[in-house]
């Protein structure tokens, strides 16, 4: 019997596409098998194209302080020390100033040391009204809480009212290089590679269409295993 050109040219034309989208689920779905090992859902996506896509951006524009060669940048909450994540951080910065032999970074009611690397060193509440600047005058370390100047010159074991005028830590506009590093890493921790992969293999990457675009990938597969039988059993 001879068969219908018409079945081999769709079915070989069908199968070119189905394999794409078959070979993109076997490979995600291997890969998410193995997510703890791959450590997919602490690895994050650094691809400007892919974030983009995904929308994700900050809500406000960052916030710097200069402290020294160290540019210090909030991002909605999240501090950057030269695009390094701070994750002990949390809250609006203040400001920063440098210490003895620490980085000393205010947000609105707490006050965090940390060595040039970024690790924290201790965490201090403040109890005495929000935070609204800090500075510094020789060795001591100030804070401008509501109308007053508070100082400490005993590393911070006690605080003391000051009529001194310090120098204040004041943000400063971060260089292009600094300011793209940083919103590239905010971005990134956003976007880990298991959502991604997840998306990927559902098909939800191209959105509401996307899951769609897989079912009817089943359905062409269904049909290819279908006609192949077909195609052999009128051979025989």
């Amino acid at each position: 019997m001879h068969l219908n050109p018409w079945i081999f040219r769709w079915h070989g034309n069908l199968g070119v596409v189905a394999s794409v989208l078959v070979a993109i689920l076997i490979i995600t779905g291997i890969a998410l098998n193995h997510t703890e090992r791959l450590n997919l859902d602490s690895q994050f996506v650094g691809n400007d194209w892919l974030l983009t896509w995904y929308g994700i951006a900050p809500e406000r524009s960052p916030v710097n302080f200069r402290v020294g060669s160290r540019w210090l940048s909030e991002v909605d909450g999240g501090l950057f020390m030269d695009a390094v994540p701070v994750p002990s951080f949390k809250g609006s910065l203040v400001g920063a100033v440098q210490g003895d032999g620490v980085i000393v970074i205010a947000s609105r009611d707490t006050i965090y040391l940390v060595e040039d690397n970024g690790q924290l060193v201790e965490k201090l509440s403040w109890k005495a009204g929000a935070i609204s600047r800090i500075g510094h005058l020789k060795a001591a370390i100030y804070i401008q809480s509501g109308e007053d100047n508070f100082a400490s010159l005993d590393g911070f074991l006690t605080w003391k009212r000051s009529v001194e005028e310090p120098e204040w830590a004041l943000a400063q506009e971060a260089p292009a290089e600094v300011k793209e590093s940083v919103l590239l890493a905010f971005r990134g921790r956003g976007l880990p590679w298991e959502r991604v992969l997840l998306d990927l293999h559902s098909g939800r990457i191209l959105g509401s269409w996307g899951s769609y675009l897989m079912d009817a990938a089943a359905v062409v597969l269904l049909f290819l295993v279908i006609s192949g039988i077909y195609n052999w059993y009128i051979r025989r």
